[in-house]
């Protein structure tokens, strides 16, 4: 069994208070992107999981989220053994969601190789036991996400937009960001979620992150990394979740064959994406 586990991107991310619980209140509108992992799922006869990967950093399996998807799963079959192949893409602690992907699909694959019958809701519900991105995966669709990022709402994007992805191989821990994150609840994403569905290319520019003050000041580099690809006469540039990737929106052709053919060579990562809206 072959699964690909697409990226995230955030168009847009607000902060509106801290929790008692310690989580931040969000609200904010998530897209995939068309970059993505691959998972290889095989089953095996001695009631083990075993991972693969291409990546040296995800070793430690019992920190894994495909291992935790496996955990919650597994006594739910006689024989739970897996051989799990990992080809890792999306850069990690990179603000693209990659494990959280992984998890999600994880989830869906098991429960499709196992023949367990879980509802969406029932995958939902498994999903926010191990992280408030897993559950926008489970919808295949864009959506603004609010609360934790549990409470979804798809919605369809109607706009072509050109995406050229950036990661220098900085690497940011959420917690790090949302340990620092200021209040703000200033972002109207309900006129921008409009705007996407009536197709309004002026709605791009006013795409907001508010985690970019917290990242900047401790990664100014990334910073410098944004305000460049103005250069290239982009529509926006805007730090991905709590970063370190940045990603920029261009609709003319041209100008993101120019951008990419003059980055490719200067970061760790630069790649063309489009959007996944299905």
């Amino acid at each position: 069994m072959e699964r690909k586990c697409y990226a995230k991107i955030n168009l847009s991310l607000d902060s509106l208070y801290k929790r008692e619980d310690g989580y931040h209140e969000i609200d904010s509108i998530m897209t995939r992107i068309s970059l993505y992992d691959k998972l290889i799922i095989n089953k095996n006869k001695n009631g083990k999981l075993n991972i693969k990967t291409n990546k040296k950093e995800l070793d430690n399996i019992s920190d894994n989220l495909i291992y935790k998807a496996w955990d919650l799963l597994k006594d739910k079959v006689e024989d739970p053994g897996l051989d799990i192949v990992l080809e890792k893409n999306i850069p990690i602690a990179a603000g693209l969601a990659g494990g959280s992907t992984n998890c999600a699909e994880t989830l869906m694959a098991l429960n499709d190789l196992w023949n367990l019958n879980l509802s969406m809701e029932g995958l939902f519900n498994l999903g926010k036991k191990l992280g408030a991105d897993i559950p926008f995966f489970f919808l295949k669709k864009s959506a603004r996400a609010q609360g934790i990022g549990e409470i979804l709402t798809p919605f369809d994007i109607n706009l072509d937009m050109k995406i050229l992805l950036i990661n220098d191989g900085t690497q940011i821990s959420s917690k790090f960001v949302y340990d620092r994150l200021k209040d703000y609840g200033t972002i109207d994403n309900i006129k921008l979620i409009k705007g996407l569905e009536n197709s309004r290319k002026s709605v791009v520019k006013k795409f907001e992150n508010v985690m970019e003050d917290v990242v900047y000041e401790a990664y100014p580099h990334l910073r410098e990394i944004r305000d460049s690809l103005y250069n290239f006469k982009c529509e926006k540039a805007l730090l991905s979740g709590s970063g370190a990737s940045i990603f920029a929106i261009f609709f003319d052709e041209d100008d993101i064959s120019k951008a990419y053919e003059n980055l490719i060579n200067k970061y760790k990562f630069v790649e063309r994406v489009s959007l996944i809206d299905d």
